[in-house]
C-alpha cells in the first residue's frame, strides 16, 4: 500500500470521527422531541406495525413522559407486550404506579403479563396485591403471581407464599413452590443463608409436593449450609427414596473438598447396585483422589454392573495410585471387565 493511500485513509477516518458526536454528548432537545413523536404515534390510528415499532424505540429512549401513553395500551390485546416492553427499562416509580393500577382492572393474558413485568421491575409495593392473588382467580395470574413474588423476594413476598402453599391445590401449589425456591436464590445470593436454609427445609420436609420441588429444596439445603451440609449430604445418601438420593449426589458435585468425597465413599458399601453406580459415578467426576481406595474396592468383586462403572470411574479419577489395580484386572476371566481395565489403564497418566 502506497504512502499516500494511507494518508487517504487516514484522512477518511479523521473526518468520519468528527463527525460522530461524542458519546452521552446527545442533543437532549432532539431526544425530546423525538420522544414526543412516538407517543404521538401511539396515540394515533397508526396500523399496529408502527406502534409496535414505537414500543421498542421508547424501550430504548422512554422516560416518565411516555408512560401515560404505554399505560393505555396495557389491555390491548395486540399492543400490551409491546407496551411492557417499553415500559420495563423505565426506571421511574409512575411505570410501578401504572402496572399495580393495571392489576384491579385486567384480565387473561394482559394481566399475567402485567404480572410478569412486576415481577421483572422487583416491585416491593406490589406484594399485598400479589399475594391477594395466591388464593383467587384463574390457575395462570395465580402462578405468574407466585413467579413474580419470588422475583421480588423479600419478607413480606416470602411470608406470602409460605402462607400459601401448604393449602394450594396441585394446579397452583408448583408456581408457589418455584416462587419459594426463587426466594431462597435471592437470599442465598444476598448472603441471607438462614433464611433460604429455612425455605428449602420446609419444602424439603413436604411430602404432598411435585418430586422436583423436593429434589430442588435438598440440594439447596444442602449447598446452603456450605460447610455443614455435609451431615445432610450423608443423611441424604443413606435415604431410601431414589430421587432424593440422587439429588445429594448432584449437590456434592458441587461441594468441595476432602470430606465430601470421603461421605460418598464411606456410603457406597452399604447401597444397592443402582445407587452404588450413581455415587461411583459422582466420585469420578468429582476426580479426587481420596476416592481410588474405595473405587477399587468396588472394582474387584460383586455385580458386574457395579465393577464396570468402578473401572470406568478410577479412569476418570485420572490418579496414578489406580494403576496396580487396574493392571491386575486386566487379566480378569470376564472379557468385558478384562478390556474396560486395559482401557482404563492406558488412560492413566504414565510415570
Amino acid at each position: 500500500m502506497s504512502p499516500m493511500h494511507i494518508c487517504g485513509l487516514l484522512l477518511t477516518a479523521t473526518v468520519m470521527t468528527q463527525a460522530i458526536p461524542a458519546f452521552g454528548q446527545a442533543d437532549p432537545n432532539a431526544a425530546q422531541a423525538r420522544e414526543e413523536k412516538l407517543i404521538a404515534v401511539l396515540k394515533s390510528d397508526a396500523p399496529h406495525k408502527e406502534k409496535a415499532d414505537a414500543c421498542r424505540s421508547l424501550a430504548v429512549i422512554g422516560t416518565k413522559a411516555c408512560v401515560p401513553a404505554l399505560a393505555g395500551l396495557l389491555a390491548d390485546e395486540h399492543l400490551s407486550h409491546m407496551a411492557r416492553y417499553a415500559l420495563e427499562p423505565i426506571t421511574d416509580a409512575s411505570v410501578d404506579e401504572c402496572l399495580r393500577d393495571a392489576l384491579g382492572t385486567l384480565k387473561g393474558r394482559q394481566l399475567v403479563g402485567v404480572i410478569g413485568s412486576i415481577g421483572v421491575r422487583r416491585d416491593a409495593k406490589a406484594v399485598d396485591a400479589l399475594a391477594e392473588l395466591l388464593t383467587k382467580g384463574r390457575p395462570g395470574p395465580v402462578q405468574a403471581a407466585a413467579r413474580a413474588l419470588g422475583c421480588i423476594g423479600n419478607e413480606t413476598a416470602v411470608k406470602a407464599l409460605q402462607g400459601a402453599v401448604e393449602k394450594a391445590p396441585p394446579v397452583r401449589q408448583l408456581a408457589i413452590c418455584e416462587g419459594l425456591l426463587r426466594c431462597a436464590e435471592r437470599l442465598a445470593a444476598d448472603n441471607r443463608g438462614d433464611a433460604a436454609v429455612a425455605i428449602y427445609d420446609q419444602l424439603r420436609g413436604m411430602n404432598r409436593v411435585a418430586h422436583q420441588v423436593r429434589t430442588a429444596a435438598v440440594r439447596g439445603a444442602i449447598l446452603t449450609r456450605r460447610q455443614a451440609g455435609a451431615a445432610l449430604l450423608k443423611e441424604y445418601l443413606a435415604n431410601s427414596d431414589f430421587t432424593l438420593f440422587s439429588a445429594a449426589c448432584r449437590a456434592s458435585r458441587e461441594m468441595p473438598g476432602t470430606e465430601t468425597t470421603s461421605a460418598l465413599a464411606s456410603a457406597l458399601a452399604n447401597l444397592p447396585a443402582d445407587n452404588q453406580i450413581l455415587v461411583m459415578q459422582t466420585l469420578g467426576l468429582r476426580a479426587d483422589p481420596t476416592a481410588v481406595p474405595a473405587l477399587a474396592n468396588a472394582a474387584k468383586s460383586g455385580d458386574k454392573a457395579v465393577r464396570l462403572v468402578a473401572i470406568r470411574s478410577l479412569a476418570k479419577v485420572g490418579h496414578a495410585s489406580a494403576a496396580p489395580v487396574l493392571e491386575a484386572l486386566t487379566t480378569d476371566s470376564d472379557a468385558d471387565l478384562s478390556k474396560a481395565a486395559k482401557e482404563s489403564l492406558a488412560s492413566l497418566p504414565k510415570p
